[in-house]
């Protein structure tokens, strides 16, 4: 067997160590000469395993008992990569637990209106056209009636000849409900209005009522008018403000009626029973009236 003869160690002059692979270079040399020498005297504190064994003459210590500090390289610091974009398409969301159904905007032309917006045309009523023909309508009916009471020899001299007034208002208040309008139905309750007055003076000889049945012909006519073609509309305003009229015709009657028959005794005749309870009841009717107007005052503060 042949033996293999180990590598010696090879010094330099300076006595440094060699290398792993035996050989020495002048870089090693220049590295070597960089390195930083510690005496004892910085290490007299340190714990042993930093304090080697001092020799009385540092330079006579042996090679191997030389301790050389490694000079420890900075770790590299790691720059952040940049993150790489993917495109859109390929990246693909996670599906959520219950999809929500996602409305696209609607714009202003597409958005379809509330319900209290939408418009809804009605169609237009017919309406008898203009004034003249109500009148023409009117003239027929009377006609046809006096020609009745000529042929049949009906006498309306002395109580029936307020029915030549009655008969034409009810005429225009048939024809403004059919659809003559309210300048049919106003003029309509007005005449009627004053046949029926004209009916009860004529056949109780109580002239003297003028006073105050006025007011059952204007604005009591004219409210009757403008209610019933309210209700033929179906227009609240309207009919609102025909049931007031009435309403007011009501109370200007039953105060005048108080005042002059009651108090005063104009027309001298006797009206049993609803002559002496028109004052209170009118009374009565005042106090109901003040006391529901305070209640709806009441409420809407």
């Amino acid at each position: 067997m042949t033996k293999r003869k180990r590598p010696g160690k090879a010094t330099s002059g300076a006595d440094q160590p060699v290398s792993e692979e035996g050989k020495t270079s002048a870089a090693d040399d220049a590295a070597k000469e960089d390195m930083a020498h510690i005496s004892r005297d910085l290490l007299a504190g340190s714990p042993d395993i930093f304090a080697p064994k001092w020799t009385e003459d540092p330079t006579s210590a042996p090679a191997s008992d030389v301790v050389e500090e490694p000079v420890v390289e900075a770790a590299p610091v790691e720059t952040p990569e940049p993150a790489v974009e993917t495109p859109a398409e390929s990246v693909e969301p996670p599906a959520p637990a219950e999809s929500t159904p996602v409305l696209a905007p609607q714009t202003a032309e597409t958005a379809p209106l509330p319900h209290y917006v939408t418009a809804t045309p009605h169609p237009a009523r017919a309406r008898i056209g203009g004034s003249g023909a109500a009148l023409g309508i009117v003239l027929v009916v009377v006609g046809l009636f006096a020609l009745g009471v000529v042929v049949f020899g009906i006498d309306l001299t002395q109580y029936g000849w307020p029915l030549f007034v009655i008969i034409p208002g009810l005429t225009l208040l048939v024809v403004g409900f059919l659809g003559g309008g309210a300048g049919a139905s106003v003029p309509g309750g007005i005449v009627t209005a004053l046949g029926l007055v004209l009916a009860y003076q004529s056949s109780t000889g109580d002239w003297a009522s003028w006073a105050f049945a006025w007011a059952l012909i204007a604005p009591g006519g004219v409210g009757l008018g403008l209610y019933l073609q309210a209700l033929r509309d179906r227009d609240p305003v309207m009919l609102r403000r025909g049931r007031t009229l009435m309403f007011i015709a009501a109370m200007i009657f039953m105060i005048g009626f108080v005042f002059f028959e009651s108090i005063l005794g104009i027309s001298g005749m006797d009206y049993g029973v609803f002559g002496k309870a028109a004052l209170p009841g009118l009374l009565v009717v005042i106090g109901l009236i003040l006391l529901v107007r305070s209640i709806q005052r009441s409420r809407q503060a």
